[in-house]
């Protein structure tokens, strides 16, 4: 027994001996993650929600997938030889990541503060810039979009032309 464990912690020692040059991202998603959940936490239960297992497991699951998407593009390119791409791909994941979270946080912050006051404010415009709700306030999105709802509501595309 005692040889397995040896194994299965070799095994992780070089699994993560392996990943140390993307070693502060993941340090980094750690962090961005647990902030997700904690405020996520907190502003459901202010708002008098209750513990949901389901919606747990699922950020969990997100979270595993994301770390093992991250871990196995370093190792293919790091196998491949190309260790400088591989470092520049789990970057560009976490940008990513810390984009989509980072909107989920200010999302969840929103919700914590009293609305009127200068922090409900200060979140409020965070999650409008990165959410990119501005952009609908353009005249021609609004267009584009009101054309795409019709085109759904009546079954067409918005590039067919009217028949009349």
């Amino acid at each position: 027994m005692d040889d397995i464990k040896t194994y299965v912690v070799a095994g992780f020692g070089g699994l993560f001996s392996l990943l140390a040059p993307i070693q502060n991202f993941m340090y980094a998603m750690i962090i961005l993650f647990s902030l997700n959940f904690l405020f996520g936490f907190l502003a459901d239960k202010l708002n008098g929600g209750k513990w949901d297992n389901k919606k747990a497991m699922m950020f969990f699951v997100c979270c595993a997938v994301f770390f093992v998407t991250a871990c196995s593009a370093f190792i293919v390119g790091h196998l491949m030889g190309e260790m400088d791409q591989a470092v520049s791909v789990v970057k560009y994941l976490c940008v990513v990541a810390v984009f989509v979270f980072g909107t989920n946080i200010f999302r969840n912050l929103r919700k914590i503060p009293p609305k009127g006051t200068v922090w409900y404010k200060f979140f409020d415009l965070c999650y409008f810039i990165l959410s990119a709700e501005f952009v609908e306030k353009i005249p021609l999105v609004k267009k584009w979009k009101e054309e795409r709802d019709t085109a759904k509501s009546t079954g067409r595309t918005i590039l067919d032309k009217d028949d009349n």
